[in-house]
């Protein structure tokens, strides 16, 4: 099945947009956690038997096992394990020249089995390309990010670079059929602007939450069958993580628009 095909199945299935972000960092768990490895593996654990019958799919960001070196990279496979059939996104931001992109994709896809993966689109089509092939998952491409910074390059010419970015989306995303979006929700002001320009491209919005980014104003600006909303620390360092992740799943509804 086509991710896209997978994740319009579960959205109507739990009725929502909502991506819950295993962004696990050791520092911030509980205290009943240990702070290593199986540590995050028992967080994530406990996260997705208190969310997996409410959220539409996982994001689980690299960083926060690639930390641990070897036993961090496993606590990643068995946290995949444990998310099973539901649709999962490989936060990595890769981006890199042909021969080396061919690899990062058959790690994430063949030996992972993630079935979505983020990118940078900095380096071009070398870059996106390798991903694109396996027609069956999908790459959602850094177009306008949440964080400050994104003031040194992405708004900069004419017009400005993550027009660009998205344009670059939207011819890929029609020869392929697999390629979207990264737009921060704390620029939702801008979303109704890119998503006119990748009209059939998915997006995938994160910033929701602790970040600051408005649940009304992302949900107003585009047609929710092509968002993903991700929600990471105010769900899962929440106190109550199952009732946070239903607040949020309620925030972010489609059921007022099937």
């Amino acid at each position: 099945m086509k991710f896209t095909e997978k994740i319009r199945s579960r959205m109507h299935e739990v009725g929502n947009v909502l991506v819950i972000g295993l962004d696990s960092d050791v520092e911030k768990l509980p205290k009943k956690f240990p702070q290593n490895a199986h540590g995050i593996y028992e967080f994530n654990k406990s996260i997705i038997e208190k969310t997996g019958d409410i959220v539409c799919a996982y994001k689980i960001n690299s960083a926060f096992y690639e930390a641990f070196g070897p036993e961090g990279m496993i606590t990643l496979l068995k946290t995949r394990d444990l998310i099973g059939d539901l649709p999962v996104i490989y936060d990595v931001k890769r981006g890199d020249i042909e021969s080396t992109a061919k690899s990062y994709a058959k790690a994430v896809f063949d030996f992972f089995n993630f079935d979505a993966v983020t990118l940078s689109p900095y380096m071009g089509s070398d870059a996106i390309d390798p991903f694109l092939n396996y027609k069956d998952k999908y790459a959602f491409v850094v177009c306008l990010s949440s964080n400050k910074s994104a003031i040194d390059f992405e708004y900069h010419g004419t017009p400005p670079l993550y027009a660009k970015v998205a344009k670059f989306v939207d011819d890929k995303n029609k020869k392929y059929g697999n390629c979207g979006l990264v737009v921060g929700a704390t620029v939702s002001e801008k979303l109704l602007e890119i998503s006119l320009m990748a009209k059939e491209s998915l997006i995938l919005i994160p910033g929701i939450g602790t970040q600051g980014g408005d649940v009304e104003t992302t949900m107003n600006s585009v047609e929710h069958d092509r968002i993903l909303v991700n929600v990471s620390r105010s769900i899962i360092f929440s106190e109550d993580p199952s009732k946070s992740a239903r607040e949020y799943s309620k925030m972010l509804s489609i059921m007022n628009s099937l």
